[in-house]
């Protein structure tokens, strides 16, 4: 159905006068003639009378007249929220983030809700091999992983990040990476993250340092907790550093041990949405920023 036409139909039920109606629509009343029968063909019945009384509603045209009101306001509003979706006022986000940016992303969403708050926001902590094959299928929106990131996703640098050693308490004559050849490791199963394990790996490696692994887990709090009881010492993300924990923490001054991590979003699908966050994004990212060197 012309949704037009069947504008100009209600205007001409309201005024059933076609000199009225063309007048209020702009139109000639041969055009306004026209798409009355052009609805008349789709229905196939008249919809007017015109006689030497003026113009009438038919039975059918009466009929579309109690219904038409309510299908324009259906079809005005769902215009509008098309609109609104494509300036990415409404809809859904759902976003993909890991430890070195618990901190970064509850503050960016802050700010993105406060400014579109009719959007449906989802949050899931996962690895960023998970991010990556969940951006390419479309399960996400947008992610923050380890750089660098695939060639085909977009990428806007959001952190740094670096691995710390922590010791348990007991051990606090150990004060570098080269203390610790031989002691027993708990360190990130390579299933749930190979990006850390792998790291770690290559500190050690970088230090001459052979641990045995003594206990491979999935969350860095619970390889904080079995180093704070003595089972071993880890590597972690700064960004999880636990101080109510009994645990000594040494910096690692090597650039193996650090990394960065950026936003990612798929360019292809180019939802408003998508940029609009991102510009919350470069905002918090510019508040956080140090201030310029002054000489």
């Amino acid at each position: 159905m012309d949704f037009r036409a069947l504008r100009s139909f209600v205007v001409l039920a309201n005024q059933l006068h076609f000199g009225r109606a063309a007048n209020l629509l702009h139109l000639s009343q041969p055009a306004l003639s026209k798409q009355i029968r052009k609805l008349e063909d789709e229905i196939g019945a008249p919809l007017f009378y015109r006689n030497t009384g003026g113009t009438s509603l038919s039975a059918a045209g009466a009929t579309l007249a109690r219904d038409a009101g309510d299908l324009l306001a259906r079809c005005d509003e769902a215009f509008l929220r098309a609109q609104r979706a494509g300036r990415g006022e409404i809809g859904t986000l759902d976003i993909g983030f890991g430890i070195a940016t618990y901190e970064l992303v509850p503050r960016v969403i802050a700010r993105y809700r406060s400014r579109y708050p009719e959007i449906h926001v989802s949050l899931r902590d996962m690895a960023s091999a998970e991010q990556v094959a969940a951006l390419r299928d479309g399960r996400l929106d947008v992610g923050f992983i380890r750089l660098p990131a695939p060639d085909d996703l977009a990428v806007q640098p959001a952190a740094t990040e670096r691995l710390i050693l922590a010791l348990p308490a007991t051990a606090g004559d150990i004060q570098t990476m080269a203390d610790l050849h031989g002691l027993p490791l708990v360190l990130q199963s390579r299933q749930r993250t190979r990006y850390v394990f792998d790291q770690v790996m290559a500190v050690c490696a970088a230090f001459h340092v052979t641990p045995y692994i003594a206990q491979e887990v999935t969350e860095f709090p619970t390889a904080l907790a079995l180093v704070a009881s003595g089972v071993g010492f880890s590597l972690v993300p700064r960004s999880s550093r636990r101080d109510d924990l009994p645990v000594i923490y040494r910096e690692i001054d090597h650039p193996a041990a650090d990394w960065s991590v950026g936003a990612v979003w798929h360019p292809e699908r180019g939802e408003r949405v998508v940029a609009n966050f991102l510009a919350c994004l470069g905002e918090e990212l510019a508040a956080k920023a140090p201030p310029p060197h002054q000489p």
